[in-house]
């Protein structure tokens, strides 16, 4: 048996725009359309030209009804 009060939380782990896309189950297309009409989280990092979210940051915004919550 296992206690649960032990377990650590999951490390909140960068996501590139192509697991963001797949985490809010849309083409990488869709994604990129959504981001540039600021639809979606802007990124939370920046490595060189490549954008990264954290992987709470992108929970939050689906438990929150991802594009259908805004507005």
């Amino acid at each position: 048996m296992v206690d649960e009060d032990v377990l650590e939380p999951l490390e909140d782990e960068y996501l590139t725009r192509r697991e963001v896309a797949a985490r809010c189950r849309v083409p990488l297309s869709t994604f990129d359309s959504l981001r540039r009409q600021a639809r979606v989280p802007f990124p939370d990092a920046h490595m060189g030209k490549h954008m990264l979210w954290r992987s709470s940051t992108i929970e939050a915004f689906l438990e929150a009804g991802g594009t259908r919550g805004l507005g």
